[in-house]
């Protein structure tokens, strides 16, 4: 049996310290708070399962993009694209099984065989998007994932299915910090009638972190820049983490094969972010148009895989039928 000390009770840390409890490690979470919350889409590609299930709150096969105020582009796939899904309760579920020590403690390295830090953006050594949203009951309940881009920043407003006739609606954008005002005044522009229930905001990572050892997760930088779902590569990392731990493999090795690709693809969507950010209004709205009415990049986008090897996987979706336009 191993100690286990994890910083964070995120989605990483929750779901490694779950699974190493269930095979008799004994594990202790050092979290700021009792229970797990933090805002965001709540959207997964529907590619992944973890170990243990989350609640599907809306399956979500419908998309529309949208660029400076026009829908330049709309698809439809004939399975779910898109999950959203219940993160905090799913996460407070894996938490509820191990030990917590709750406050600003820091595990003492000298009791643990392994610490490991989970603690999301908060570490701070990275450039972050500050983002909020809402959740909001509508009449204008649309069954589509809307993406809406203005030209003069950088980022997106984003409109999702939250389940229940709600909507999950955000915005995050660099140049901006104060994402709520932003946010509440698109929704006045989008929605005729409305009732807000529940408005939040939270750092989101884009940048590169200084340091990966022994970080797993968001922590670890492990958060697409251009759609910010970090949900999927944390889990992902979490598993690594967890075999490597039990079976008594180098952590960092384990990690660092077994997190190539997610890291690849991390890596190129951060060049073209800040490819696009440097470029002036009028290119980037050429950009946009040519990336938002490609089938192909579209495709590879909603799953986070542009690389040539997702290209490929897009490509090969779309000549299957996979794909309505």
């Amino acid at each position: 049996m191993l100690k286990i000390a994890i910083q964070g009770g995120g989605v990483g840390g929750a779901l490694l310290g779950s699974l190493l409890h269930s095979v008799g490690h004994e594990v202790t979470i050092f979290d700021i708070k009792d229970k797990y919350f933090k805002p965001c889409g709540d959207i997964v590609p529907n590619v992944y399962r973890p170990p243990y299930s989350w609640e599907v709150e809306y399956e979500i096969k419908d998309f529309a993009f949208y660029l400076d105020g026009e829908r330049v582009y709309d698809v439809s796939y004939r399975s779910p694209k898109w999950l959203t899904i219940n993160k905090s309760e799913w996460i407070n579920s894996m938490r509820s099984r191990v030990r917590q020590v709750i406050g600003n403690h820091k595990p003492d390295t000298r009791d643990f065989d392994y610490v490991l830090d989970s603690r999301g953006p908060y570490p701070m050594d990275r450039e972050v998007v500050y983002t909020t949203r809402v959740i909001m009951k509508t009449e204008e309940f649309s069954p589509e994932a809307i993406l809406e881009f203005n030209t003069k920043l950088t980022g997106f407003y984003w409109i999702f299915p939250a389940g229940q006739g709600l909507l999950n609606v955000g915005a995050g954008f660099l140049e901006e910090k104060n994402s709520k005002k932003l946010l509440l005044e698109y929704i006045k522009e989008k929605f005729r009638k409305y009732e807000i229930l529940d408005t939040r905001g939270a750092p989101i990572s884009i940048g590169k972190v200084r340091r990966k050892e022994g970080r797993i997760g968001e922590a670890r930088g492990l958060v697409f820049p251009l759609s910010g779902e970090g949900i999927r590569p944390s889990a992902i990392s979490a598993e690594i983490a967890f075999n490597a731990i039990n079976k008594g493999k180098p952590l960092e090795q384990e990690l660092r094969k077994g997190l190539d690709r997610i890291e690849s693809r991390v890596a190129i969507q951060s060049l073209l972010l800040n490819w696009y950010r440097r470029s002036n209004i009028s290119m980037r709205k050429t950009m946009l148009r040519h990336f938002l009415r490609s089938e192909i990049l579209i495709d590879a986008f909603l799953e986070d895989k542009l690389d040539l090897q997702g290209i490929k996987e897009s490509v090969e979706l779309i000549n299957s039928g996979g794909i309505n336009t």
